[in-house]
């Protein structure tokens, strides 16, 4: 090959490449809509395995956190903080005793899927609850209902209100079971004393 040739193609190759560096992967999914769009088929995922594995569970919760809505609100709040503290202690301390990238991928994965696990449950509780409101409680409608809100949330402009909206959304829903959760070492006491 022809060495002025060859270094137009060098050159040609070299800048097809700068540019397509020059595209930020984070930009995609910082996004609105790549984060509506990660948020509804997220909620759908696990909110579907929990009506489908837990059914019941997802009913009593709805019942649970619809019957004291605020106190629901704040015990998800809770809730959410303790998943974040266990979660970023978990992560840390297993990356600090393993360097290998691949096991604090798992963790990070792991704590990943506990946060979404929970937005899965808020969310299909509170879109069951929204149902329920213009007919009969259905859990599955209420499931779409729910990935519909998560998903409006992440359209905020702004990554903080889209994150404020989401955490109040899932705290609805996931305050019944955290609330019955703490009190229920309460209960059997309570039982025996009377």
């Amino acid at each position: 090959m022809d060495p002025d040739r060859r270094a137009s193609v060098v050159d040609a190759v070299g800048s097809g490449a700068s540019s397509v560096q020059a595209i930020d992967p984070t930009a995609v999914v910082d996004a609105p809509p790549a984060r509506a769009i990660g948020a509804f088929v997220f909620v759908m995922l696990f909110g579907g395995f929990l009506l489908w594995r837990f059914d019941g569970f997802v009913d009593q919760s709805v019942d649970s956190s619809m019957e004291r809505p605020a106190v629901s609100t704040v015990y998800g709040v809770t809730a959410h903080a303790c998943v974040l503290f266990f979660g970023v202690y978990f992560f840390g301390q297993v990356t600090r005793l393993s360097a290998n990238r691949l096991v604090a991928a798992g963790a990070g994965a792991a704590v990943a899927v506990g946060v979404v696990g929970l937005a899965g449950l808020g969310l299909t509780v509170v879109g069951a609850r929204l149902t329920e409101l213009v007919g009969e409680r259905r859990p599955w409608y209420g499931l779409v209902v729910g990935a519909v809100l998560g998903a409006s949330a992440w359209l905020l402009p702004a990554a903080a209100a889209s994150l404020a909206v989401w955490v109040l959304l899932v705290s609805i829903g996931i305050g019944g079971p955290t609330r019955e959760w703490i009190h229920a070492s309460r209960a059997p006491a309570t039982e025996a004393d009377t």
